[in-house]
């Protein structure tokens, strides 16, 4: 599916049929620093198909000492709105890793990439409703702010509360440009936490996401959706805690990040 202005809206899987995902060239043009050992990967497709907030993409790459390309799983950060040829993949470096040390020091604008995507089922568009809630830690945030940006590029005014946990604000992805997001649009809400920073004041929290932090944020309300996304642990006791907060798992989403 091809989408080509803000005023387009998202087709789901379900309402119109799409060819299996094949692997294809992918350009980089451009590569951001989001934090220590972290990286967009700015990728101009050759066959853009669209995608939805929340999707991923498979990059397979050549290993030394390797019979086969290895192949990894990165979600999307950017909007499928205004550009789907266009997709921001956000990679975090895995010590000892094989294919992430290459994607995040070893690529320079220019080379090529073979991608396969989009895919996953971890997605959100306005058919899904509001308000809704993101949980993110780590590299757990990516396809999370893929949902906002989406939102604000669409010109959704769907209520949003991101709660984020990083180690320190130095670790905290897309820090900059959540906050402009959120100055910009009164459905979105942010709180961060810093998990090794207990004297930061640009953290709401300096403690891992617990239970009260969650009914903090939330303060009453239900949510339509909430989204889960980062290491297991986290994920777990978030949802834990939002069972116990009468939130039916039913509306609850996960994505675990090893």
């Amino acid at each position: 599916m091809s989408i080509s202005s803000e005023s387009a809206r998202i087709v789901a899987p379900s309402e119109k049929a799409v060819p299996p995902p094949r692997w294809q060239t992918a350009e980089v043009v451009e590569i951001v620093e989001e934090a220590p050992e972290a990286v967009t990967l700015r990728l101009a497709l050759e066959e853009p198909t669209g995608f939805l907030p929340g999707q991923y993409y498979n990059v397979r790459l050549a290993i030394k000492g390797r019979p086969r390309p290895v192949q990894r799983a990165y979600s999307v950060a950017s909007s499928p709105l205004p550009d789907a040829a266009v997709i921001d993949l956000g990679v975090r470096e895995v010590p000892d890793g094989l294919v992430s040390p290459r994607l995040v020091r070893g690529l320079s604008v220019g080379e090529r990439v073979e991608v396969r995507g989009p895919t996953g089922r971890f997605t959100w568009t306005e058919q899904d409703g509001g308000p809704i809630l993101l949980v993110g830690a780590g590299s757990g945030l990516v396809p999370l702010v893929s949902m906002i940006r989406y939102g604000a590029a669409a010109g959704l005014d769907v209520p949003m509360s991101l709660v984020c946990s990083s180690a320190s604000f130095e670790y905290a992805l897309y820090h900059d440009g959540l906050d402009r997001l959120a100055a910009d649009h009164s459905w979105l809400r942010i709180a961060h936490s810093f998990t090794r920073d207990a004297s930061d004041p640009r953290a709401t929290y300096h403690r891992r996401i617990d239970g009260a932090m969650l009914s903090e944020v939330l303060d009453g309300l239900i949510p339509k959706c909430a989204y889960l996304c980062g290491p297991p642990a986290m994920v777990e006791d978030a949802a834990k805690a939002l069972a116990e907060l009468r939130v039916d798992a039913s509306r609850v989403r996960t994505e675990k990040y090893d």
